[in-house]
């Protein structure tokens, strides 16, 4: 349970930590998953919060990022049934979140060329397998995680990425 300096903290104050962590990494996943429609993510994510709210936080609390995941997913894919317009597009920018900037020029022009090289591959890569990336690497889930998200084996999770890395291994080394 989360606490606050004067005890468990209230289920209000724990929705908003919710939303105030998750509400960003849901919406780009769920963009990704709805091809870059983030007028439909983001009412994806915003039902996603809904359910969360008609949850006991008992039966959340211990597992709540996989739910939050799992639910949006879901939701996406709903969407994607009743408007028949889901593809799913990984390769789009990459987050990085503590990168640096280089001081030469050079070098960002040469580590830009490689990351479009490397998005190019990653949207090559099956939707499956582009999609355990995003969510291990992207959203930094586990792989009980991912599995609980996807409907997948944690073994399942862990052949995916591992073919996933092996095909983009081959790419580098083929360049």
């Amino acid at each position: 349970m989360n606490e606050t300096p004067n005890g468990p903290a209230s289920d209000r104050e724990w929705l908003r930590s919710l939303f105030a962590r998750y509400e960003r990494p849901l919406v780009s996943y769920a963009a990704k998953l709805l091809a870059g429609d983030w007028d439909r993510a983001r009412d994806c994510v915003q039902d996603t919060f809904l359910r969360v709210c008609r949850e006991p936080r008992s039966a959340l609390e211990d597992h709540v990022e996989a739910w939050l995941f799992k639910c949006c997913r879901h939701r996406a894919m709903d969407c994607h049934r009743k408007e028949s317009r889901m593809f799913i597009q990984f390769a789009s920018e990459q987050v990085d979140r503590q990168s640096a900037p280089s001081p030469d020029p050079t070098q960002s022009l040469i580590s830009s060329e490689e990351r479009q090289h490397l998005q190019r591959e990653i949207a090559a890569l099956p939707p499956r397998e582009q999609e355990v990336l995003v969510l291990r690497l992207q959203q930094g889930l586990s792989y009980k995680q991912i599995a609980e998200v996807m409907d997948l084996s944690v073994s399942h999770v862990g052949v995916l990425i591992h073919q996933a890395v092996t095909r983009l291994k081959q790419c580098v080394v083929d360049t």
